[in-house]
C-alpha cells in the first residue's frame, strides 16, 4: 500500500513539474517573437515576417550606430577640426584648444566664441555641438568688437 502512495504521489509531483515546465518554456520574452518547434507550425508567411521583422530591426540599429553621439574627449579636440551643429551644418572650426575651453572660428568669417570642451560632442562625421548654427553665429557677432 505504502509504494501505491508513494507512486501515485510521486506521479503527481512529476505531472505538475511538467505542466510548470511548459508553461513556462511556451512564453516568450517581451519584444521577441514566439517561434515553434513543431514542423506544422512553420509557414512561409510566418518566417517572411520574422525575416523582415529581424532585418528591419538590424537597419534600425545600424543607422542609429552610425550617427550616434558620444561625449568628446580632450584628445578628440583638436585645432583645424570642423565643428558641425546638431543638423550636420558646419558651423566653423576649432582654432584654439586650452584651459578645457576650446575656440571656434566662424566658418563665415564672423568671429570666434569660446566654448566649453565638456560641450562637445562626436560622431562618425567629427565634432558636434548641440546648439544652432544661427545661434552661434549670433554669439560670434555679438563678441566681435564694433568698426
Amino acid at each position: 500500500m505504502r509504494r501505491i502512495i508513494f507512486a501515485a504521489a510521486t506521479l503527481a509531483a512529476l505531472s505538475a513539474s511538467m505542466a510548470q515546465a511548459q508553461t513556462a518554456g511556451s512564453s516568450a520574452p517581451s519584444g521577441q517573437p514566439s517561434i515553434s518547434t513543431s514542423p506544422s507550425d512553420f509557414s512561409d508567411t510566418s518566417l517572411d515576417r520574422q525575416t523582415n521583422y529581424r532585418r528591419l530591426d538590424d537597419e534600425v540599429a545600424g543607422s542609429s550606430r552610425l550617427l550616434r553621439q558620444f561625449p568628446a574627449r580632450l584628445k578628440d579636440i583638436e585645432q583645424g577640426l570642423e565643428v558641425r551643429d546638431a543638423e550636420g551644418l558646419v558651423v566653423g572650426t576649432i582654432a584654439k584648444v586650452a584651459n578645457g575651453f576650446a575656440v571656434v572660428a566662424s566658418a563665415s568669417g564672423v568671429g570666434t566664441v569660446e566654448v566649453d570642451v565638456g560641450s562637445f560632442a562626436r560622431n562618425k562625421t567629427g565634432l558636434l555641438i548641440n546648439l544652432p548654427k544661427a545661434k552661434i553665429d549670433a554669439m560670434m557677432t555679438r563678441a566681435a568688437p564694433a568698426g
